[in-house]
């Protein structure tokens, strides 16, 4: 991920929108690349989750129609099951979490980007219309 002191350095140095630009637009494509592969993970990992859910229901309601007829082994051996499912998906909720706050935080540095390379562009408009006013003053001056 960019980091703002670098953002910020290239602000205060020499003005060189060229580069500047080039760095944005950069930095803003390669962070649409991360959101959009974040953003796959994410949809997998939901999908994953609701199988494991639905897995869980049917393990659930297999254990209480088997309990009263199945061994003891049989019935422990499918509650432990059960528990290492529900904690694998446990496990995958927080990743999800993770995920998303990830994403929100790349959301953000992208935004933080597209603004900067908005205001490189804004000035290079000011500082372009004030050459030709200068241009059109000099040309009236030397008639």
């Amino acid at each position: 991920m960019p980091s703002r002191t670098t953002r910020d350095e290239h602000k205060k140095r020499r003005w060189k929108p060229e580069e500047d630009l080039s760095r944005a637009r950069e930095n803003i494509y390669d962070l649409r690349k991360k959101i959009i592969n974040t953003e796959k993970e994410i949809d997998k990992l939901t999908e994953s989750k609701e199988n494991i859910q639905e897995q869980n229901k049917w393990f659930k309601s297999a254990i209480r129609q088997e309990g009263e007829k199945a061994s003891r082994d049989r019935v422990i051996s499918g509650t432990r099951r059960l528990q290492k499912s529900q904690k694998y998906n446990a496990e995958q909720g927080l990743r999800l979490n993770e995920l998303r706050q990830s994403n929100m935080e790349l959301e953000a540095w992208k935004k933080d980007w597209e603004a900067w390379r908005e205001d490189i562009e804004e000035e290079c408009h000011r500082r372009a219309s004030s050459l030709r006013s200068l241009d059109k003053e000099r040309k009236a001056t030397e008639l």
